[in-house]
């Protein structure tokens, strides 16, 4: 990681955004900004954990083996979300990995700072466990709908998510560009059943397609696969 010396102080920075101005002070020296590039890997599933980020810009991908040559995606990562949490505790290393899938900005802090951080300051303590709390909902939910879904209501949740959390470009494609590969990782299917789920959507006319863009053309009947 390019790393600056500094805190960035961004909006979209959880950590800096969340402090009071006596604690961001007292902390700026300790942290640090940095630049990770497409492709990029920040943790990796089973490393020592003794770090957090804080993502500013970008986009990243978190993700856990699922055989030798297939993963599961658990999550993709947008600015303001943290990184590296999960390593907290007893066990002391990442469960999961952290993949740059475009050029990132993130934030970091030792987790020796952060803990002593959420020590000093209870309102920000306050804001992460409710962080925390609302990852782990939606993490719930999505196991949820991993076990009932059928495979295309998955592909179809994943667009409806993808563009709930990215949104659209001026002619309405979502405003993010992935891989099928990961988009059937991340809907819990393997590439050639994705790709095919989202042709008959297109030939529906529920979804159009063009390269890597997806718009949603009828989100009314993409929710009623969901429910299905």
């Amino acid at each position: 990681m390019d790393s600056i010396k500094r805190l960035c102080g961004a909006s979209t920075c959880f950590l800096c955004n969340q402090v009071s101005d006596e604690i961001f002070r007292a902390i700026k020296a300790k942290g640090t900004q940095g630049q990770i590039a497409k492709g990029q890997i920040l943790f990796k599933e089973g490393d020592k954990a003794d770090t957090i980020y804080f993502i500013t810009e970008g986009c990243i991908k978190t993700h856990m083996k699922w055989s030798e040559d297939r993963e599961f995606i658990l999550h993709f990562n947008r600015p303001g979300e943290v990184l590296g949490y999960r390593g907290m505790g007893g066990d002391l290393k990442y469960p999961i990995s952290a993949t740059a899938l475009q050029k990132s900005y993130v934030c970091s802090l030792s987790l020796d700072s952060f803990d002593r951080l959420l020590d000093a300051d209870s309102a920000f303590a306050r804001k992460f466990l409710n962080f925390h709390i609302n990852e782990l909902r939606d993490a719930e939910k999505r196991m949820r709908d991993l076990a009932l879904m059928e495979v295309k209501g998955r592909v179809a949740n994943t667009v409806i998510t993808l563009e709930a959390q990215f949104g659209c470009d001026s002619l309405g494609f979502i405003a993010i560009e992935l891989k099928r590969q990961d988009l059937a990782y991340y809907a819990g299917t393997v590439y050639e059943t994705f790709f095919r789920m989202l042709k008959q959507l297109e030939e529906e006319n529920t979804l159009e397609l063009n390269g890597k863009k997806i718009k949603i053309l009828d989100k009314k009947l993409l929710q009623a696969y969901c429910a299905n």
